[in-house]
């Protein structure tokens, strides 16, 4: 498109084609809004930038539809282990459990991943591509918000919508005409990224080289690919560094001494979070909001994270399924789970980049002893250090159950799911795409027998009886799946209870499955004007 009619009007406009927008145009076509995505080059990215993808993200790639073509191109269910200056593993995490459906650690190429999702939009009529389009300025009022672009042939026109997520990166152009600041610190010391193909390299975990000669880090590709991310030390001459023998030396010091190198680029590192997140009419998202070292591997993953809550509100606000209201708890809900990760990330940067050989060793030594207890080492391998999201506030209503054990607020756990005929699905899949009404029990039938189906699905919620394991679906006219989960469940604490999930399969409320008068009062207190038959539930 070479030029857009004055005054275009969309109810959503994304500026940024990156994974995070690229993911919410994508979740908004699935929810069935219209929504433009505004970028200023021709194409998605060419070169390496994000290398691991987590599996909340492959959860959120299964919302948008794509969780098969994705995965058709990454390597699933990679580890860490960190090496000691001498080259000896002290700590190795290689996660087992698939709580939310997929692997814990996977690798991908970003090119690969965002020609994915770009290829996705051609399934939506209502999600509009405008590439090659420059936003030189933002602006809103009470009613509305807006940007003014250059196109491909040098034409300006102003895009006008009802809402504008700004997802146009660490340096958001939409940001800084805002005025919010980015918060927290920026490291000193810069980094030396290098991706390379054909490597030598088979072992396919990622190895942490804890040396306080030279901190670095070697992560598996997909398709032969490796990347290392090196410290550069005090005093040396980046540019120097960056020459092709300054490079091939240092790949040679780590077993490549002939790889192809794709890109070699320095960098500096951030931990940082925007001040605001939503001025007025604007949302920020991905890293227009949050800047995070890459050591636990969540920037790319917090950013998408930010999509799929976004998303399902923004198309229920603009379709006028939802209060405007709505959109106020994406400020309540992400910024804290995003800060935990970013000092996630910053913790293993300083085991990763000992600052003294003394540091080293007793940062060894003390995971060497931790290691002597099973537990412990399980928790490290496991990878149960990871942050989740657990909301406090926002669009949920807590169950009144111990914070240990409640779902109230956070992800839903997908097992993989059988069905009467025997084949085996992950749970979203039976769930839909939109609110669903799970009744954990050994008779779910039972438990829906007490309620009004017609009225709950009114409400736009989805009714799926779930067995545990050891019971076996009906075959009637109600979804019914088994767990096929044996032990260790999250879920095991919810038996005889029925879970309100959202649409970004967030648990927004739970309630026994005989309180009956308790599901009617919070599916009308969150669901409000959707539930025009609310005080017929309870049958």
């Amino acid at each position: 498109m070479s030029s857009l009619p004055a005054d275009t009007h969309f109810p959503i406009v994304i500026v940024g084609a990156g994974p995070t927008g690229l993911t919410l145009a994508n979740l908004l076509g699935r929810y069935g809004a219209t929504a433009a995505l505004v970028e200023r080059n021709a194409t998605t990215v060419q070169q390496p930038r994000a290398v691991s993808i987590d599996d909340e993200a492959m959860r959120i790639m299964q919302a948008a539809g794509l969780a098969e073509a994705v995965q058709a191109e990454v390597a699933s269910g990679y580890g860490s282990h960190y090496l000691s200056a001498r080259g000896r593993c002290f700590a190795a995490v290689e996660p087992t459990s698939t709580e939310y459906g997929f692997e814990k650690r996977n690798a991908f190429h970003q090119p690969m991943l965002e020609a994915t999702l770009r290829h996705g939009l051609t399934r939506f009529g209502a999600v509009t591509p405008l590439f090659e389009h420059n936003v030189i300025d933002v602006g809103q009022d009470g009613d509305r918000a807006w940007i003014q672009v250059t196109g491909p042939d040098g034409s300006s026109s102003r895009i006008l919508c009802d809402y504008l997520v700004a997802c146009d990166g660490g340096s958001s152009f939409i940001r800084k005409q805002l005025g919010i600041e980015l918060v927290g610190l920026s490291y000193a010391e810069r980094w030396l990224i290098i991706d390379i193909a054909g490597t030598r390299n088979r072992f396919r975990h990622t190895q942490v080289f804890c040396d306080p000669r030279r901190p670095g880090i070697s992560l598996p590709g997909p398709g032969g690919t490796r990347r290392f991310e090196l410290m550069i030390k005090a005093g040396e001459d980046e540019q120097a560094l960056l020459q092709p023998s300054s490079v091939a030396a240092l790949l040679a010091a780590y077993g490549e001494p002939d790889p192809i190198i794709k890109r070699v680029q320095p960098y500096t590192f951030h931990a940082r979070v925007a001040e605001r997140w939503r001025e007025g009419r604007i949302f920020l998202a991905g890293d227009a909001a949050h800047l995070t070292p890459p050591f636990a591997g969540q920037g790319m993953n917090s950013g998408l994270r930010d999509a799929q809550n976004l998303a399902w509100k923004l198309a229920m606000v603009t379709k006028g399924e939802l209060p405007a209201e709505l959109l106020d708890t994406y400020v309540s809900e992400r910024p804290d789970h995003a800060r935990d990760l970013i000092q996630l990330a910053v913790w293993m940067g300083r085991v990763m980049a000992p600052r003294s050989w003394l540091h080293a060793k007793s940062m060894e030594w003390g995971f060497r002893l931790l290691g002597l207890f099973p537990a412990a080492k399980a928790y490290i391998a496991e990878m149960r250090y990871k942050p989740k999201h657990h909301f406090h506030a926002g669009f949920i209503r807590p169950d009144g159950r111990p914070k240990e054990i409640s779902l109230v607020g956070r992800l839903l756990p997908q097992p993989l799911v059988e069905r009467p005929d025997r084949s085996r699905v992950r749970l979203d899949e039976i769930l839909g795409p939109g609110f669903a009404l799970v009744a954990y029990d050994a008779d779910p039938e039972r438990v829906f027998g007490t309620l009004d189906l017609a009225a709950i699905e009114a409400c736009g919620v989805n009714p799926v009886g779930l067995t545990p394991c050891g019971y076996n679906p009906s075959q009637g006219d109600l979804v019914c799946v088994r767990n096929t989960q044996q032990h260790g469940s999250a879920l095991a604490p919810y038996q005889g209870w029925l879970l309100l999930v959202r649409p970004d399969r967030t648990v927004a409320a739970a309630c026994r499955a005989d309180q009956a008068g308790r599901l009617h009062e919070m599916l009308k207190d969150l669901l409000g004007e959707r539930t025009p038959a609310a005080t017929a539930i309870a049958a």
